[in-house]
């Protein structure tokens, strides 16, 4: 009876060993550990600094509004007291800045003898000083005036009775073309008045 007993003990004894030899040979079949899953990270959405609005025109104080006030009265009266004011110069398709807005515009008129066209308008400065500056590549001549300190330009027309004169500074526009009529003097009360 005590040979069945040394038989299990032995077989318990194999199999322990079989166990051990196993662990110690890392004959042992790994198990997979979870893969750790990356939390999410907040983007951070880069918004664009706000820019400030372009700045509106903003005309002199002193901008002429009435035809009829222009320059001084003795001036005023020797360059157009003898015409007829027609019309409040709309339509009249002559050299302007770009989105150039007509603030005043004048046409006097003395049957076919006389004129006088006075147009002034606002934009933008910088638009001022772009078509002021294209000017000369269309035949003006142009100049810094010293007593307004704005560009001066001016064009005799095909007629030597002709003349077209442009003023332009801090974002106003005056056209200004006479037919058998002097202006300058008329030209400079003006630009005087807007600049001071």
């Amino acid at each position: 009876m005590s040979r069945p007993r040394t038989l299990s003990t032995v077989l318990l004894a194999a199999a322990v060993a079989v166990a051990l030899s196993a662990c110690a040979s890392g004959a042992v079949t790994p198990t997979a550990s979870p893969t750790p899953t990356p939390t999410p990270t907040a983007t951070e959405t880069l918004t664009p600094e706000p820019t400030d609005p372009p700045a509106p025109t903003v005309a002199p104080a002193n901008l002429p509004t009435d035809c009829t006030t222009l320059g001084t009265e003795s001036v005023r009266q020797d360059t157009v007291g003898d015409l007829t004011l027609q019309s409040d110069g709309t339509g009249f398709v002559r050299p302007a800045p770009n989105n150039a807005q007509l603030a005043l515009g004048c046409d006097w008129i003395l049957d076919e003898v006389a004129g006088v066209l006075l147009l002034i308008s606002t934009a933008d400065p910088a638009e001022v000083s772009a078509a002021a500056d294209a000017l000369p590549a269309a035949g003006w001549t142009c100049a810094v005036s010293d007593d307004f300190g704005a560009t001066y330009c001016s064009m005799t027309g095909d007629n030597p009775s002709e003349e077209d004169a442009v003023v332009a500074r801090d974002g106003v526009w005056i056209y200004l073309e006479t037919y058998n009529r002097n202006g300058n003097a008329f030209l400079s009360d003006i630009a005087t008045q807007i600049w001071g």
